[in-house]
C-alpha cells in the first residue's frame, strides 16, 4: 500500500517537472515573441460608433445643440447654468467611455443657456488616466455629430507668467502641444474623410473674433485686470512640472500649463468646429507659491458670466465679424493641398 513519503516524493516531482515545462514554455516565448498589433489611435471609435453615441443622445434629448462644453476641474458649476437639463450618466451611454476624474460621476447634461441650446460634458477623459488620445477626444467628435458648432474648452492651470495670479482667466489665443511634438496625436492612423481634411491647419486654431469679444466682456463685468490672452501648454502628467521645466516653459512664451484641451482643440478644428477655450489659474508659478491659497472664487462667477454672456451673443448675432479678422480659408493659411499631399 501507497505511504505518505511515498506520495510526498511523487508530489515534488510532479512539480519539479511541471517547472521544468513552464520553463521551457518561457524561454519559446523570449526566442518567438508574439506579434502585437496596435490598433492606431484613429481607429480605436470609429465614425459609426461615434454617430450610434450621437444618435442615442438625440433621441433622449430630442434636441440637436448649437453650442457645445467640456467643464474642467473647479468649473463645473458651469453645469448649473444649463437650464431644463436633460442630463445622461455616461456610463448609460452605449460605447462611450468612463469617466476615471476624481469627484465627477461622468454626465452628459442638455438643455439651454441664455436662451441657446448646449451639450455640456461633466467629466473630462485625460491622458495620464491611460486613456488614448483618441478616448480622451471622442466626446468632441460625438458633439459635432449631435450638431455642435461652437466648441467651449475650459480648464484648470498652472500659472508659468509671473504676472498671473490665482483667480485670473486666460483666454487660449495658442498653444504648445508637448504630447504632439513627441509624436501622440488623436489624429494618428487612417484618416475618415468624414470627419475633416488629412492634415489640419493649427494657425486658427482660437477665433479670434470669440477672443477679442471674451475680452470685452471682461471689461463689462469689472473683472478686466484678471482677464489675459496667452499660450498654453499641455503636458502628459500627473507630476506637476519641475521649477526648471517651468522656467523652459516660460522661455518658451508659455502663460500657463496644463494636462488636457490641445487634443479635444485639434479633433475640433479637424471637423471644422468654432473654437473658443480659456482656463483658470488655480496654482501659481513656482516663484508666487505664497499666493497659492488665494481664493477662486471671483474667477469662478467670472468664468461662468463670460461663457453665458458670449453663447447669448453669439445665439442673437450681436458679434460682428471684420473682414480682416475671418477664420483663414484653406488656401489662406500658408498652406495648400498640394504642399500637404508633398508632404505624403
Amino acid at each position: 500500500m501507497c505511504n505518505r513519503d511515498c506520495c510526498a516524493v511523487k508530489t515534488a516531482l510532479q512539480i519539479r517537472h511541471l517547472k521544468q515545462l513552464l520553463e521551457k514554455q518561457r524561454l519559446e516565448e523570449i526566442a518567438n515573441p508574439r506579434k502585437l498589433v496596435i490598433t492606431p489611435q484613429t481607429l480605436m471609435h470609429t465614425y459609426e460608433d461615434i454617430e450610434a453615441v450621437a444618435n442615442f443622445i438625440i433621441r433622449k434629448t430630442s434636441t440637436k445643440p448649437k453650442f457645445g462644453l467640456v467643464c474642467g476641474s473647479n468649473l463645473d458649476m458651469m453645469v448649473e447654468m444649463i437650464e431644463n437639463p436633460t442630463v445622461i450618466q455616461y456610463a448609460d451611454i452605449p460605447k462611450f467611455p468612463l469617466c476615471a476624474t476624481r469627484g465627477y460621476t461622468g454626465k452628459v447634461c442638455v438643455g439651454t443657456i441664455m436662451g441657446a441650446t448646449v451639450i455640456a460634458m461633466h467629466g473630462r477623459f485625460h491622458y495620464y488616466q491611460g486613456n488614448q488620445l483618441a478616448s480622451c477626444s471622442m466626446p468632441v467628435r460625438v458633439m459635432k455629430l449631435c450638431g455642435v458648432q461652437y466648441l467651449f474648452l475650459t480648464c484648470s492651470t498652472s500659472a508659468v507668467n509671473l504676472n498671473y495670479q490665482v483667480g485670473d482667466i486666460l483666454l487660449i489665443k495658442d498653444h504648445i502641444n508637448i504630447l504632439g511634438l513627441f509624436g501622440s496625436s488623436p489624429l494618428i492612423g487612417p484618416n475618415d474623410e468624414r470627419f475633416g481634411n488629412r492634415h489640419t491647419s493649427m494657425l486658427d486654431a482660437y477665433d479670434k473674433t470669440l477672443l477679442q469679444k471674451g475680452l470685452e466682456i471682461g471689461q463689462e463685468i469689472g473683472y478686466e485686470h484678471h482677464v489675459h490672452t496667452g499660450v498654453y501648454a499641455c503636458i502628459g502628467g500627473p507630476a506637476y512640472e519641475t521649477s526648471t521645466e517651468q522656467r523652459l516653459l516660460r522661455t518658451l512664451g508659455v502663460d500657463v500649463v496644463g494636462m488636457s484641451l490641445v487634443h479635444e482643440v485639434i479633433v475640433a478644428r479637424h471637423c471644422g468646429m468654432n473654437v473658443f477655450a480659456f482656463s483658470l489659474i488655480t496654482k501659481p508659478c513656482i516663484e508666487n507659491y505664497k499666493f497659492a491659497d488665494k481664493t477662486l472664487l471671483h474667477g469662478q462667477q467670472a468664468s461662468v458670466e463670460l461663457l453665458s454672456r458670449l453663447i447669448y451673443y453669439i445665439e442673437n448675432d450681436l458679434i460682428e465679424t471684420p473682414a480682416d479678422t475671418d477664420k483663414l480659408t484653406a488656401g489662406q493659411s500658408g498652406y495648400s493641398e498640394e504642399a500637404f499631399r508633398a508632404i505624403d
